[in-house]
């Protein structure tokens, strides 16, 4: 009986997550990454070419890689890691819920039983991204944490866990921060001691001696300590003083894009509070934040005491971070991943605090009454979510909420850019090179090099292009000139979709026109959005021909 309620979870979950069972777009950036792993050797999206980091989870990049070289998919092999991960956040939700109430407990398994409804949880088990390992370890790390207080000897396994974790994540390091201060006044303040103890030291030792060396190899690798779109979304270049100027004009060059950096960093922040508020609300949490913060409560030498105040605090943080950078354009909240687990557990404990307050109202309130509890939040929580994953889910709702695309948009998205990519397959040579908008399915499937106009892999864009969006992930747009500068042979963010045969008016094509580019139009059955014919442009001496391509 203890199990079943856990496996009860399991079960939802992988139904639930099937539900969603799509690839993003963004995914296929990191196949391509991890396909060169396993082909060439080399991290690179463009092997042959200068390594760019334009990916931000290097150890999901490299188990894919790993599962490529295998000979298995890469697509249905993200969506299986992603649910077997997303099951042992379930497991890990139950490990932990029973440190703090106690083995057998009826409620243990009630964060589990929410986790599995949740639409957002359920949504980035599928997906194809890292949300799903990167949220595992962190609650792996965190389990390992208060397991120490039983077996300090467990503590180590929280730097393993931390170092694979900031390996995954960039937001890695700021959790391994957020966890190394709380030790340090938990033990000032609880233990009264100040010097780290043995196992502290080897927790500590074992991130350094996993991270550390990685960190400098990638930096070395790629040039930079931060991956690309860390400068794509964040940094803008100094203003470049004329030669001979004078100093005040100098000084107003700088004043200026000061102040256009922060009316950008401003926009961010507004779209982060959006989307920190919107998870508040699609999840229930606006409504069950009351028990939550109960659950958070305990005496201060308990291990309920060390789970509430770390997971208060790495709360806090995260959001203020998740606020600053804009939160994300993927809705259901996948950027958040680990908070959910922290919610489910600490609305868990909040209604073990419920039942203690109302059994000593009345001893007759005794286990069956905490069933009941259970048994009311999980179905309340399934009655909301339910109809959530459906609308989530529904043809047609791709109207994006303040720059936050819905699933089925992402589903359709990539179901669309993937047919294209497929039927360019035949259209490409080795030597072609394509401007790119979205920079996922098309070239994995059509196995062709390029950049993305957003920069995300592209150098020169992440670093010589200043922010001139507030759609989180998509600040920066490569001016034409700089993109003719990688000499494409093939255009495809200047792109139109239409229901109708013919090629279609393109109002961004008049530079690369003037470059000796034509456009094109490439019949592509089966696309769901805006029609099955595909114009874009091409260079004229490259003339291109393959089937279903006309001009």
């Amino acid at each position: 009986m203890r199990w079943a309620p856990l496996a009860l979870a399991g079960a939802i979950l992988i139904w639930h997550a099937l539900q969603f069972g799509f690839v993003t777009d963004d995914a296929f950036i990191s196949f391509v990454f991890s396909r060169n792993l396993a082909e060439h050797g080399e991290l690179s999206f463009n092997p042959g070419l200068p390594p760019v980091e334009g990916y931000t989870n290097f150890l999901w990049t490299f188990l894919i890689g790993g599962v490529i070289f295998l000979g298995i998919p890469a697509e249905p092999a993200s969506i299986a890691l992603g649910i077997g991960f997303g099951l042992g956040g379930l497991w890990m939700s139950f490990r932990i819920t029973e440190r703090i109430v106690g083995r057998g407990h009826p409620l243990a398994a009630v964060p589990a039983l929410l986790l599995s409804c949740s639409s957002g949880y359920a949504c980035w088990s599928s997906g194809g991204l890292e949300t799903q390992l990167y949220t595992f370890l962190v609650i792996a790390a965190l389990d390992a944490y208060l397991a120490a207080d039983v077996d300090p000897r467990v503590f180590r396994r929280v730097g393993i866990f931390m170092a694979l974790a900031a390996m995954t994540r960039p937001e890695g390091p700021l959790l391994v921060a957020l966890f190394g201060v709380h030790r340090l006044a938990r033990n000032l303040l609880v233990e009264k001691r100040w010097r780290p103890s043995k196992d502290e030291l080897l927790a500590a030792g074992w991130f350094l001696a996993l991270w550390g060396p990685w960190f400098a190899w990638r930096w070395w690798y790629y040039g930079w300590p931060f991956p690309n779109t860390y400068y794509v979304k964040a940094t803008d270049p100094s203003p470049v003083c004329p030669a001979g100027a004078a100093a005040d004009h100098c000084a107003a060059l700088r004043a200026a894009a000061a102040k256009a950096a922060a009316v950008y960093d401003t926009k961010m922040r507004n779209h982060g509070w959006h989307y920190v508020g919107r998870w508040f609300e699609q999840t229930a949490l606006m409504w069950a934040s009351p028990v939550a913060v109960l659950g958070l409560l305990g005496p201060p030498r308990s291990i309920r005491f060390a789970f509430g105040t770390l997971a208060a605090v790495v709360t806090a943080v995260y959001l203020y971070y998740v606020i600053g950078v804009g939160g994300d354009f993927m809705g259901l909240h996948r950027f958040i991943m680990p908070l959910f687990v922290l919610a489910a557990i600490a609305v868990g404990l909040g209604v073990d605090h419920v039942h203690r307050f109302l059994a000593n109202l009345h001893p007759a309130l005794g286990a069956n009454s905490r069933v009941f509890l259970a048994g009311v939040l999980v179905g309340g929580f399934l009655s909301h979510q339910y109809p959530l994953t459906l609308e989530s889910l529904r043809f047609g709702n791709f109207k994006p909420d303040d720059g936050i695309d819905t699933p089925a948009y992402l589903r359709v998205y990539a179901h669309d850019r993937a047919l294209i990519g497929k039927r360019l397959r035949a259209c490409v040579k080795p030597d072609d090179f394509a401007i790119f908008g979205g920079v996922g399915a098309m070239p994995w499937h059509a196995r062709l090099r390029g950049i993305d106009v957003f920069g995300l892999v592209s150098s020169r864009i992440a670093h010589e292009v200043p922010r001139g969006r507030d759609r989180a992930g998509h600040n920066k747009w490569g001016p034409d000139p700089l993109l003719a500068e990688h000499h494409p042979t093939i255009v495809m963010h200047c792109y139109a979709l239409s229901p109708t045969p013919g090629v279609a008016p393109l109002g961004c094509a008049g530079f690369w026109e003037a470059k000796g580019f034509e456009r094109v139009v490439l019949h592509v059955p089966g696309l769901l959005q805006l029609g099955e014919y595909y114009t874009f442009l091409v260079k004229k001496d490259r003339a291109m021909q393959c089937p279903g391509l006309s001009r």
